[in-house]
């Protein structure tokens, strides 16, 4: 883990889930490919995965998606940081992650391809992009914001990014 104070960045669109392979894939959205690409080359990809961590911390009707690692290596201590409603996508995969899933980053924009349509020929409006980097997470908490440590590195993360 680096000894650098953790950046957080809170600049995504949300969290998506994918549960066809053999482990739930967790993935943040982001609405520009290079830019989500760099982001990971920058963070993620310096990780070792034991050191990686995700923490769903549920207030109410909404959850925090807390994702942090760090590496000694890179000299980058940049988090991720979202507050986001509870969907029934979060249900499932807290029911069903297996101890283990894998991390990756989303792309989710618009489609402006007339030609892109879904089955049945209707034009999509977005497209989801899943990019092929993966990292694997064992260490998954789902937490009750109420039950927080106020010197835990989720307590002080929320405390720093009010949504």
């Amino acid at each position: 883990m680096s000894s650098k104070p953790t950046t957080w960045f809170r600049n995504f669109m949300g969290i998506g889930y994918r549960y066809h392979d053999v482990y739930m894939n967790v993935f943040p959205l982001f609405p520009n490919r290079m830019a989500a690409y760099k982001l990971w080359k920058k963070t993620i990809d310096w990780w070792p995965d034991v050191d990686i961590k995700i923490s769903f911390v549920e207030e109410g009707d909404d959850y925090w998606f807390i994702l942090y690692g760090g590496s000694k290596y890179s000299g980058d201590n940049t988090g991720f940081v979202k507050k986001v409603p509870i969907s029934e996508n979060y249900k499932r995969f807290k029911e069903g992650y297996e101890k283990k899933a894998m991390l990756r980053f989303g792309v989710y924009k618009e489609n402006t391809d007339p030609k892109k349509k879904d089955k049945d020929g209707v034009m999509k409006k977005f497209e989801l992009e899943v990019l092929k980097k993966t990292k694997s997470v064992y260490n998954i908490s789902f937490i009750q914001a109420s039950e927080l440590d106020p010197g835990s590195v989720e307590w002080q993360c929320i405390q720093a990014n009010p949504q």
